[in-house]
């Protein structure tokens, strides 16, 4: 168990025994004479779902944070202590928490609020995604869009439900029926619901904007196997004829029209070609080239 305390002079986190702050790994959620919350924070960590459960002088709750690998934080929360669990311990030493008000409930707001830092680059860097897909669109490439939208929507569905979890997660903890948070730190947290609020509402509409996306491949995609059909239409009115003529001819039967005269194979060649030719006409008369 890591144990940290909280400089009021410096506002960072440090190492020491009697430090109100503790992080656990999940071995030691289990190991023997673990405290009995780690009991609780054991099961939280198998589950999903961010949310906190109340108790009349703590707070008991899990936060799924958005983002690759959909890392988990298990935390007990009272006026005194915080205790933390994940199966990567975060990093605290380099922690600030000028950003809210000092306490137990000030680490766990600005753990959250280290990651929503990190959340806006990472939504322009998938929105610039997502714009490279629609160039590739417009220059009337399919090849590997499908593979590629869908791999973005399950990146952006993991970042929606994540950011509405915390958000929800944040307004519960502003709420503090427990009474366990000071006027500043109810307020810190109001902030940070706000925040992931709109980092879920930036994961949303650029959810809307893949399924635009997704919408516009298809119209392509129908677009192409237009264009296939009308060939094939195309390729199929001006060789069945022709394929009538050799099926014809090909029969050899006596007393067929010019089939022992010197002219006779020329003149069907040259049927053939206005066979042909009057097909490519009827095509183009009717807009299919």
């Amino acid at each position: 168990m890591r144990r940290y305390a909280i400089d009021p002079k410096t506002g960072r986190l440090h190492p020491g025994p009697e430090g109100a702050v503790r992080v656990l790994s999940p071995a030691e959620l289990t190991g023997p004479g673990a405290p009995a919350l780690c009991g609780a924070l054991a099961r939280l960590l198998q589950e999903g779902g961010s949310r906190v459960v109340q108790y009349p002088d703590c707070l008991l709750g899990l936060a799924c944070l958005p983002g690759p690998g959909g890392e988990k934080l298990a935390f007990w929360l009272d006026d005194r202590a915080l205790w933390l669990a994940a199966e990567t311990p975060p990093a605290l030493t380099d922690l600030p928490l000028d950003a809210a008000p000092a306490g137990p409930a000030g680490v766990l707001l600005a753990l959250l609020a280290r990651r929503a830092e990190t959340a806006a680059p990472a939504l322009q860097a998938l929105e610039q995604r997502l714009d490279r897909l629609e160039e590739t669109l417009e220059r009337g490439s399919l090849r590997g869009f499908e593979s590629a939208a869908l791999a973005e929507r399950r990146a952006l569905a993991a970042l929606h439900v994540g950011w509405a979890g915390l958000a929800h997660l944040a307004q519960d903890l502003q709420a503090d029926p427990a009474g366990l948070l000071t006027r500043g730190q109810r307020a810190a947290w109001g902030r940070f619901a706000a925040r992931a609020a709109q980092l879920r509402d930036e994961a949303e509409a650029l959810r809307a904007t893949i399924l635009q996306l997704w919408q516009l491949y298809h119209a392509r995609l129908e677009l192409r196997q237009t264009q296939v059909a009308t060939w094939l239409t195309v390729l199929t009115t001006v060789f069945l004829p022709l394929s009538l003529v050799t099926s014809w001819y090909g029969m050899n039967f006596p007393g067929m029209l010019a089939p022992s005269v010197p002219w006779g194979y020329p003149a069907v060649g040259c049927a053939c070609a206005l066979l042909a030719l009057g097909g490519l006409w009827y095509c183009r008369r009717n807009k299919m080239l």
